[in-house]
C-alpha cells in the first residue's frame, strides 16, 4: 500500500523538527564593546570649548614676579592687569579690550592702542593676556603642529614637525574638566599658575582710567636726553683736574706821549 501525505502529517512533522531544535540550542553570549580610549587632544578640546564660554575673574601667580588679575567680562570684555611691566619694571599697567578698542592704561590714564579689530602693538604687549584671549581658540584646531601629551590635567604641546611659525607657542597647559585654566606655561612670558579660586565676573569691563593723548608706555625706559652745554656754565676741568683758567679781558693800553 502507498503512503499518501496528508496536511496532518506534514504538521506533525513539521511539529517535531521545532521540538528537537529546541532540545539542542545553546545560549550565546554578546561579547560587550570595550570603552573606547579618549586621546589627550580630545580630552583638551573638550575642556577647552568650555573655557571658552568661561566668565571670570581670577588672579594668577607670575614666574616674572607679582600677581596678573585676569578679568573676563560677562559680555565679552576682557581686561588683564600686569605688575612692574613698564618702564623697566617700575610701572604697572592694565591691558584691555573693550567696545571702543584695544587700551593701555597706567598711573590713572589710558591710551587706546588699535581698533576694535586691531591687535596689540609688539612693543606695548605684555603677553600675558594672550592664552585667555587668542591662544585659547587655537587649541580646538586638530591640526596643530604638536604633540599633545596628557598627566592629571595637564597638556604638554611638544612641536611635532618642524614650524617656521606656529599659529601659538608650544608649553605647557593644565585646565579642570570645567574649563578653569589653572597654570599656563609658555617661553613668550613665563608662567601664571591660579592663585586661589576665581570670584564671580563682572557684566562688562571699565577702564581703570581717564582717557588721554599721552604716548603708551614700553618694557623699556627711553634713553635720558644727553645734557645740553649751558654758555654760562663753569668751564670743564682739564685733564689735571683743575678747572680751566677763564679768560680776563685785556688790559688797558697806556696812554702815548700825545695824550700826555
Amino acid at each position: 500500500m502507498a503512503w499518501t501525505w496528508t496536511g496532518k502529517t506534514v504538521a506533525a512533522l513539521t511539529l517535531m523538527a521545532l521540538l528537537a531544535g529546541c532540545g539542542t540550542a545553546t545560549a550565546v553570549d554578546t561579547p560587550e564593546e570595550a570603552p573606547r580610549r579618549t586621546s589627550a587632544q580630545a580630552t583638551l578640546i573638550g575642556r577647552v570649548s568650555k573655557a571658552l564660554d568661561a566668565a571670570f575673574t581670577a588672579e594668577y601667580e607670575w614666574s616674572e614676579g607679582g600677581t596678573v588679575t585676569v578679568w573676563a567680562a560677562a559680555d565679552g570684555t576682557w581686561r588683564v592687569d600686569v605688575p612692574s611691566w613698564a618702564l623697566d619694571g617700575t610701572v604697572d599697567v592694565t591691558v584691555a579690550w573693550t567696545t571702543g578698542g584695544f587700551f593701555q592704561c597706567a598711573a590713572g590714564r589710558c591710551v587706546k592702542l588699535a581698533g576694535i579689530t586691531g591687535e596689540i602693538p609688539k612693543d606695548y604687549d605684555p603677553k600675558v593676556q594672550l592664552p585667555f584671549v587668542e591662544w585659547l581658540p587655537q587649541l580646538l584646531d586638530r591640526h596643530l603642529p604638536f604633540a599633545i601629551s596628557q598627566e592629571g590635567d595637564c597638556f604638554t604641546l611638544t612641536p611635532s614637525t618642524v614650524v617656521v611659525d606656529p599659529p601659538i607657542p608650544a608649553g605647557e597647559w593644565c585646565l579642570d574638566e570645567g574649563g578653569q585654566i589653572l597654570a599656563v606655561e609658555s617661553g613668550a612670558f613665563g608662567t601664571l599658575t591660579l592663585a586661589g579660586a576665581p570670584a564671580e565676573a563682572v557684566a562688562t569691563v571699565e577702564l581703570p582710567g581717564e582717557l588721554s593723548d599721552a604716548e603708551p608706555l614700553g618694557r623699556k625706559a627711553p634713553p635720558e636726553p644727553s645734557p645740553s652745554i649751558d654758555p654760562s656754565a663753569t668751564p670743564a676741568p682739564d685733564a689735571s683736574g683743575a678747572p680751566a683758567p677763564t679768560p680776563t679781558p685785556d688790559p688797558t693800553p697806556p696812554p702815548s706821549a700825545e695824550e700826555e
